[in-house]
């Protein structure tokens, strides 16, 4: 088991995109950098410093084609879908290294290093029927979280009893079962011309609030720096930034600055 540091890691995932890139070019498909991706792309011309993974995000008409039809160049490169891996659950896709594996504290299949590939969706013509419907999914993110997350050895006594407790409630519910009544909501959604797009599956309940924005924000793209490559952002990315992290350009003082997911180990399977 040979391992992967955290440096190998990132450049997998930088190549990782770079094939997802060269498809989407391909395809006349549409992708910006998103989250954390896309603030380190314009405040740092790469990753966060204390960063270690990538977040992409489609339109979701292209994000569906994207997941029909996707087919590494490189022959090893796999987009992981909850309708079509049995083991998979979360509600967006992700592609992975199928060389590799990355193994996380939380109760899912662990698959190899990735890039997230989050779905756009056109939501309704005012904020407040967008706030409204994604206030419908908010109980099924929680009862995700739950399920997904394991106490480890940061969460208190206290926590992790608390999240064992949580679990034997959530008890009844399968990841997969609440990702597909995410997706019974999402699928009625109907309006292609509606004013605002957002991250309605999102399973950070506050970002997919936050991401709630007037669609011509991301009908034009461009190329932004990253790492020595350029990756697609959206045109009115100082909209989305501000919106979504306030003073963006200005690094965060006295925080832990250390990565916010649970890696446990990163290998090559040999």
């Amino acid at each position: 088991m040979k391992k992967i540091s955290i440096d190998e890691a990132k450049q997998i995932q930088i190549d990782i995109l770079k094939d997802i890139h060269a498809f989407c070019e391909e395809n006349g498909l549409h992708y910006t950098l998103i989250f954390g991706s896309l603030l380190g792309a314009i405040r740092h011309k790469g990753y966060i410093p204390w960063d270690d993974d990538i977040d992409i995000a489609m339109p979701r008409p292209d994000y569906e084609k994207f997941i029909a039809s996707y087919k590494s160049r490189e022959g090893f490169y796999y987009a992981y879908d909850y309708r079509k891996d049995p083991d998979y659950h979360n509600p967006y896709a992700k592609v992975a290294d199928t060389r590799t594996i990355l193994e996380e504290n939380v109760s899912m299949k662990n698959i190899g290093i990735n890039v997230d590939v989050f779905p756009f969706d056109y939501l309704f013509d005012t904020k407040e029927e967008c706030f409204s419907f994604i206030h419908k999914l908010d109980g099924l993110k929680k009862i995700f979280r739950i399920k997904l997350v394991k106490p480890g050895k940061k969460n208190s006594f206290v926590k992790r009893c608390l999240i064992r407790l949580a679990k034997i409630v959530a008890c009844p519910w399968s990841m997969k079962k609440i990702t597909e009544k995410e997706y019974e909501l999402v699928n009625t959604l109907n309006n292609d011309k509606a004013a605002f797009v957002g991250l309605a599956v999102d399973p950070e309940i506050d970002a997919a609030y936050r991401s709630v924005y007037p669609r011509r924000m991301f009908e034009n793209f461009i190329k932004a720096p990253f790492d020595n490559e350029e990756f697609m952002v959206t045109a009115d990315y100082d909209n989305w930034l501000t919106q979504m992290y306030g003073d963006y350009m200005t690094p965060p003082s006295g925080v832990n600055k250390t990565s916010p997911h649970t890696l446990c180990n990163i290998y090559w399977i040999e």
